[in-house]
């Protein structure tokens, strides 16, 4: 009783006097796993915010040039963004839902419910074209020299595709993407009838190929050398295929298991650097991986967690970050591009 009594007294004084609990711990943005890391990303590292977010911001892709800038999508606000050299952002590609009877409304955990109804992954072609998904219009479209948009691709075997959700340029030209979503709810002779199976597409010589239906795919990038087709997996999975002299995919295996981690976050954005390590959105953060399939360490996100991203800066040595609430950036140790 004489403890306890000391102890009350103590901290009364202690309140008394203007004591504070004490600070949290500073927000560290490089978790470090293997010292392979510190080629890629100083320890001390900062997440700078470049702009801040009122949607849902996705799909940056960066656009090289005499200076180069990068685009993003905002999916709920059915725009595309672009960041000058300057920092100032402005709109690049707009009013790109094309149906207003789709659109999933979802809760983004920062900003409340949002339909996400506008565009979501990017790339960039060799003419300097940017394509998108146009995720619950179930297209993939690409914004020609004068601005009008050609459809790429938006049915399959008769059906219209479902959720477009992410895309990436091989370097014979072929497009290839993923259809996160499925109709398996109605009735094969519905005219309304979605495809009925998500999967990973080719576009190639204005031909549309299925490539594989075995995973529920999202995000999408090739190793450098593209003998390797990666995709970010439904329950917390990275796959790879090996890809074989005509583009075709095969092998395709679980490459890494991210569900080791139980924190917040899920696999979404993906993408590999010159020296073939694996970036990929996962629990907590972005999730560098070696491609012998070592976690080298996570990025960690200030809030709930990242969404997508890609390296940019005409020196190639910046990583861009979408979020729910902000674009970040942070600066690379050295270029992570193959150029």
């Amino acid at each position: 009783m004489k403890t306890l009594t000391a102890s009350i007294l103590f901290l009364a004084s202690m309140v008394a006097a203007g004591a504070q609990a004490p600070a949290p711990a500073p927000y560290k943005l490089v978790e470090k796993l293997d010292r392979t890391l510190d080629q890629i990303v100083a320890q001390d590292a900062v997440l700078e915010k470049v702009a801040p977010g009122t949607g849902v911001f996705e799909g940056p892709t960066w656009i090289p040039g005499r200076p180069g800038y990068l685009i993003f999508t905002d999916v709920a606000s059915d725009v595309i963004y672009k960041l000058g050299p300057d920092g100032t952002v402005s709109i690049a590609v707009d009013n790109i839902h094309t149906d207003p009877d789709r659109g999933l409304l979802r809760d983004t955990g920062v900003n409340g419910m949002l339909k996400l109804s506008g565009p979501d992954g990017t790339a960039v072609d060799r003419q300097g074209r940017i394509t998108y998904c146009e995720f619950s219009g179930g297209r993939v479209v690409r914004v020609e020299k004068d601005g009008t948009r050609t459809v790429l691709a938006d049915r399959f075997e008769g059906h219209r595709l479902n959720n477009p959700n992410d895309l990436v340029y091989k370097s014979d030209g072929s497009l290839y993407f993923t259809d996160w979503g499925a109709d398996t709810t109605r009735p094969d002779d519905d005219p309304a009838k979605s495809v009925p199976h998500r999967g990973v597409y080719r576009v190639k010589d204005g031909k549309l190929e299925l490539m594989s239906k075995e995973f529920s795919p999202n995000g999408i990038a090739f190793s450098p050398d593209e003998k390797y087709l990666y995709i970010t997996q439904a329950m917390r999975k990275l796959v790879r295929f090996d890809v074989r002299p005509d583009g075709t995919l095969a092998n395709g295996h679980i490459f890494f298991d991210l569900d080791i981690d139980k924190r917040f976050g899920s696999p979404d954005g993906l993408k590999t650097d010159k020296d073939g390590n694996v970036y990929s959105t996962g629990p907590g953060g972005i999730w560098i991986i070696s491609p012998s399939g070592k976690h080298l360490g996570t990025l960690l996100a200030p809030m709930q967690r990242f969404v997508n991203f890609t390296f940019g800066g005409d020196d190639g040595k910046s990583l861009y970050i979408a979020a729910p609430e902000a674009l970040y950036r942070v600066a690379l140790k050295s270029s992570r591009v193959r150029r």
